[in-house]
């Protein structure tokens, strides 16, 4: 979500913010329940990564504490992200654990205390750690395993956090002068085929980030076929992050305020809430950086939603951030 303090720059997002267009996803409800029940933030901050792998291997009760300690290590020292002896004793450890099934289902304990959601946890954040190490040939294969099939709902969770480590890594990693990896590439192109929403729409938060032309087209492609509504904002943002306009008329809904289309599964009046601002807010980053990175585009529709949504619009945050959107359309236009 924007920085609630000030009008934030016009600048590249991570490969993570188009996601927030979803309802908080199912690993990290279970990391919520987890920390209401008495998670210390970085417990074991100051250990050395190497440690912390070590005691995860271990197997305790805490171990999904360390895999969220060791992405948190990872984010803010590049010395680790470039590590190569620790992005393949991580990629290893999360191999084996893929070839064991996932702990039965079990009555004890409840929420994310049983075993069966700690493991899905900790597996969801070792994803996310390889995801932030600078090695993509060290960690990738690992993660296409991991974000390739599931057998249930609870293995669908480490699939998209896996699905989305790819995408942090390509956005990590990612050079003018060398594409992704062909294997990375298929494996984006084939989840943007699957019929599940939210590995679709995960799929193409990677392929935005991809940045090569047959990843464009097919952002392009998905637009003309039958997806959930929460797919197309996804492609549409993407494509918006490119400069490419193919997607303007989708985000044209997306600054709606009274578009229902993306809320009719949400039945609980907050949720739905929550869902329609990160709709809008993601809605005005697109057009500002649709705005940035096409100086040519047309984008006279855009501008119109954005000033209607400016007076209709309730919430000051949304208010704020189509005041800024403007702001930049104005500049752009007087630069033209």
């Amino acid at each position: 979500m924007p920085d609630r303090e000030s009008l934030p720059p016009v600048e590249q997002p991570s490969a993570g913010f188009i996601i927030q267009l979803f309802v908080i996803p199912g690993l990290i409800v279970l990391m919520i329940v987890l920390l209401w029940l008495g998670f210390s933030w970085l417990a074991h901050h100051g250990t050395h990564p190497e440690e912390i792998v070590r005691q995860m291997r271990q197997n305790k009760a805490n171990s999904w504490q360390l895999a969220y300690n060791f992405s948190e290590e990872l984010r803010q020292n590049e010395q680790y992200r470039k590590n190569r002896v620790l992005a393949d004793e991580v990629a290893q450890f999360l191999d084996d654990l893929l070839d064991q099934p996932l702990p039965p289902q079990s009555s004890n304990g409840f929420g994310g205390t049983n075993p069966r959601s700690q493991e899905i946890v900790r597996r969801g954040f070792l994803c996310k750690a390889l995801g932030e190490f600078l090695i993509p040939e060290a960690v990738a294969p690992v993660l296409i395993r991991a974000a390739s099939s599931h057998a249930d709902e609870d293995e669908l969770r480490v699939r998209l956090a896996a699905i989305e480590a790819i995408a942090l890594l390509i956005e990590n990693t990612r050079s003018p002068e060398s594409d992704v990896s062909p294997d990375v590439l298929a494996l984006l192109l084939a989840t943007s085929e699957n019929k599940d929403r939210k590995i679709a729409s995960r799929a193409a938060v990677g392929l935005a980030a991809v940045r090569q032309a047959e990843a464009t087209a097919r952002l392009e492609e998905m637009l003309g076929e039958a997806h959930h509504v929460d797919v197309y904002y996804n492609v549409a943002t993407g494509l918006a992050r490119l400069g490419n306009t193919e997607g303007l008329e989708i985000i044209e809904e997306m600054l709606d305020p009274a578009t229902e289309r993306a809320l009719t599964e949400e039945v609980n009046q907050n949720e739905r809430e929550l869902k329609r601002l990160r709709i809008l807010l993601n809605a005005l980053r697109a057009t500002r950086l649709l705005a940035a990175n096409n100086p040519q585009a047309n984008l006279q529709s855009l501008r119109l939603a954005v000033e209607a949504l400016r007076t209709a619009e309730k919430n000051t945050q949304v208010r704020l951030e189509a005041a800024l959107t403007l702001q930049a359309l104005a500049t752009r236009n007087s630069d033209s």
